[in-house]
């Protein structure tokens, strides 16, 4: 049984636990060297002695976020191991992220507040870029607004480096992310992404704000997923009348299918989203996505639609993970706080019933990955076959 989370991590004493989620746990904290406030985020200790992988994950999101030092970006001061927990000393945002204020606005966000707040988010993370790092994971839990109107992107735990020579872990080879949000390529491709992996994932996170929803829904995440790859976006102005036709055509080239049809820097889109503030014109406008579903995406797709039937594919609901948060509380000492933060989870909603469903973390969803990528090995290599026997009757 683990021991009691301690009330101390480093020079960090902890005043209050500000949230939770089914990884890891965050605290409001002083830290008694610098005398100012501090948010400490903790790994579970379930999961760092039962799966070592999250410890290393976790570790590297520290290490990643200490090298950045932007005004839009969360700063990381120290991390460290304390009675077995790891744990990481952030800055403490006195505000609340994107998905919370989504909650009080079901119909979304003005579109200029929006604009104000993608704007900033996007050159957060293009000062990241200019370290080689790629997030991975921008959705609206993930930027966080100040009292003073700051937007501050924050958990770079997916954060893919791109400089040579970097390791990365072995599970970085499956896909991650989380599906509402995710690019086509990073389902294809998840080792080869480039920023605009991070821009497609913004367009979508820019949709949510101005439309109150994601831009795709489905019973589970394979259906979400497939959405991605081969459905064409309903452009915002159909789902919100009142938007101005430029925000919907700069949100359709954030979100083209194709890496090569979206904006291909963040200057140009820097420069867009303040033309848009400003009302002037965007380089976006007219904008219409030319991509057409391939054979492959196709097989693809087929490939995650068996999978989402939940044969392979474990579809974890909210209430399990309530319950391993809950017998993990028991464990901690602790039963006094909230037992689910869903803006932790990757959150689906079902057009046909009133509940989420999330992706698995056991298992169950690697086992379902590991088919997948072994599925199109196979059909790889049927492929290079299939051309050298061509090239062999050619010959003759």
């Amino acid at each position: 049984m683990a021991g009691k989370i301690p009330t101390k991590f480093g020079k960090c004493l902890v005043e209050k636990r500000l949230g939770e989620g089914a990884t890891a746990l965050v605290f409001l904290a002083k830290h008694e060297g610098l005398g100012m406030p501090v948010a400490v985020k903790v790994l579970r200790k379930r999961l760092s002695e039962g799966r070592p992988e999250y410890a290393e994950r976790f570790l590297r999101e520290a290490r990643t976020a200490a090298r950045l030092d932007h005004p839009n970006i969360v700063r990381v001061i120290d991390c460290g191991i304390e009675d077995g927990y790891h744990y990481m000393v952030m800055d403490y945002v006195d505000g609340r992220n994107c998905m919370e204020m989504l909650r009080d606005m079901k119909e979304g966000l003005p579109w200029r507040e929006a604009a104000e707040i993608v704007l900033q988010a996007a050159e957060g993370l293009s000062y990241a870029t200019e370290l080689d790092i790629i997030h991975r994971d921008v959705k609206p839990s993930n930027i966080m607004i100040d009292s003073s109107g700051r937007v501050r992107v924050t958990d770079l735990g997916l954060a893919k480096f791109t400089v040579k020579g970097v390791p990365e872990l072995t599970q970085e080879l499956h896909t991650v992310g989380t599906p509402n949000y995710m690019s086509p390529e990073q389902i294809r491709s998840p080792s080869k992404l480039d920023l605009r992996a991070d821009i497609y994932s913004l367009g979508a996170t820019f949709y949510h704000l101005v439309t109150g929803g994601p831009p795709y829904l489905g019973e589970n995440p394979m259906v979400v997923v497939s959405k991605h790859l081969t459905e064409p976006v309903v452009p915002p102005v159909e789902k919100r009348r009142d938007l101005p036709g430029a925000v919907s055509d700069l949100i359709c080239k954030m979100m083209a299918k194709l890496p090569d049809e979206r904006y291909q820097d963040y200057d140009t889109l820097c420069y867009d989203l303040d033309n848009l503030r400003k009302g002037k014109a965007v380089t976006a406008s007219g904008f219409h996505d030319t991509y057409t579903a391939t054979e492959e995406d196709k097989d693809l797709v087929e490939v995650l639609e068996r999978l989402g039937d939940g044969h392979t594919f474990e579809i974890e609901e909210a209430t399990t993970v309530r319950d391993q948060v809950q017998e993990q509380q028991q464990q901690e000492g602790s039963s006094s706080i909230p037992t689910f933060d869903r803006s932790d989870l990757s959150v689906f909603e079902s057009p046909h019933e009133d509940r989420s469903t999330v992706l698995a973390r056991g298992s169950g969803g690697q086992e379902g990955i590991l088919f997948l990528v072994l599925v199109l090995v196979v059909i790889g290599v049927l492929g290079v076959l299939g051309v050298a026997l061509f090239a062999a009757l050619s010959a003759r």
